[in-house]
């Protein structure tokens, strides 16, 4: 028994509790909180003692109704609430028990098991880690995860392997995502989906390395088309499909010949960088052009055309679908040109004549003059002509008519000679 105003002292209030247990450790007392007779318990780890605001280890030494009683040492014991556990500890078991106050009245330490649960899942993740991640909520900035009973944030520039422009879209969806920082203090969990991508990527481009090779035919998805080509997905590697094999015609904008998420067939020219650099060819499946036109068109043929593009060398004339020629500066005009633009334009429909074939080099060259140097156009004279002529000693013999003549001719309302 204790006296009157013992309850504000705490020696008084120690000697209570000592009488009411007999002697007799916490651990003592079963489930129904009786004393059962004593059993061995193993010791308790150095350090264990408890402290406010600090993680201890104890031994459960009973269950009762409402609360589960720990032992850290003699004069050291605490309680949790039963409703703590979805099942009641096993007496003798080891808890690692947050402490949270020592209460003066009884002189039991109060303690929380929540929070040292969720102290040990921080302790289960490190830079590095891998989860399984539910995607509950997008803003901008990022999506917020649920990863068991952590909440962690996934960085939009991390979503993905590619920038992702709805992110809402991923709302719902569950991914393994890799840990990329942790901070305690601020309760802070920072993930990445890309970083798991980035890797399964490269295992399979590994696995796809064997049997990649110069020649061999593939299908594959368009990723993305930029200016100079466009890239294609493989199935785990990524190929760049170049502007100059989209087509045998000379292609200038490629988004016009591909678009994302089309399925292509290509043919890989060169694998280079242990697979970093994988060209492909969509034109090498298709008949070439170039090799039907030189079977048509020997040396010596003429063939219409059109201006292409201008060099300070010449003037590149496309004479069929997927095919150009070369005519040199000095082809271009009577005499020749000091500059390809003083003899024709870009667009400029021409005749041309073939005077050189390369297939080994694919090079065609040509000339927009005929065998005499003349320019090969409507007022041209034909074969025929030119053969007639040359039998007379290079002389017409139709005089040329003066300019009386001419004058004349109209007056008379005759035409011109021919």
């Amino acid at each position: 028994m204790h006296e009157p105003g013992d309850e504000d002292d705490p020696q008084a209030l120690e000697r209570e509790i000592e009488e009411a247990l007999g002697g007799r450790s916490l651990l003592d007392y079963d489930a129904a909180d009786t004393p059962p007779a004593a059993r061995p318990l193993p010791p308790l780890a150095p350090g264990t003692r408890p402290r406010a605001g600090a993680f201890a280890e104890g031994l459960v030494a009973g269950v009762g109704r409402e609360d589960v009683f720990i032992e850290f040492g003699p004069r050291e014991q605490g309680v949790v609430p039963r409703a703590h556990f979805s099942t009641p500890p096993e007496v003798g078991s080891r808890l690692r028990v947050f402490v949270q106050e020592r209460d003066p009245e009884d002189g039991l330490w109060r303690l929380s098991v929540e929070r040292a649960r969720e102290e040990a899942r921080w302790d289960s993740v490190a830079p590095g880690t891998l989860l399984e991640g539910l995607v509950r909520a997008a803003n901008t900035g990022g999506l917020e995860l649920q990863c068991g009973t952590l909440t962690a944030f996934l960085p939009a520039s991390h979503a993905a392997l590619e920038r992702v422009e709805d992110l809402t879209a991923l709302v719902g969806r569950a991914f393994e995502v890799e840990v990329l920082e942790v901070d305690r203090a601020k309760r802070r969990l920072v993930v990445s989906r890309r970083a798991v991508l980035a890797r399964e990527r490269d295992a399979q481009r590994a696995a796809a390395m064997g049997t990649l090779g110069p020649g061999l035919v593939l299908e594959g998805r368009i990723t993305r088309v930029e200016p100079f080509g466009a890239f294609v997905d493989l199935g785990g590697v990524e190929g760049l499909l170049h502007v100059s094999e989209l087509a045998w015609t000379r292609v200038e904008r490629p988004e016009e010949h591909v678009s994302v998420g089309q399925t292509v067939r290509v043919q890989v020219l060169k694998v280079e960088e242990e697979g970093r650099r994988i060209s492909l060819s969509r034109r090498a499946l298709e008949a070439d052009p170039y090799h039907e036109f030189v079977r048509a068109h020997p040396v010596g043929a003429r063939v219409p055309g059109r201006v292409t593009r201008l060099a300070p060398y010449g003037a590149f004339v496309e004479v069929a679908p997927g095919v150009e020629g070369l005519a040199h500066v000095s082809q271009l005009a009577p005499g020749g040109a000091d500059r390809p633009r003083q003899a024709c334009r870009v667009g400029q429909e021409v005749k041309a004549r073939v005077v050189s074939i390369e297939p080994e080099r694919r090079r065609l060259g040509l000339s927009l003059l005929d065998e005499r140097g003349d320019r090969l156009d409507e007022d041209s004279a034909d074969d025929e002509t030119v053969r007639r002529i040359l039998r007379q000693g290079g002389r017409d013999p139709t005089p040329e008519p003066t300019l009386g003549d001419l004058l004349k001719r109209a007056l008379e309302g005759r035409p011109p000679p021919p």
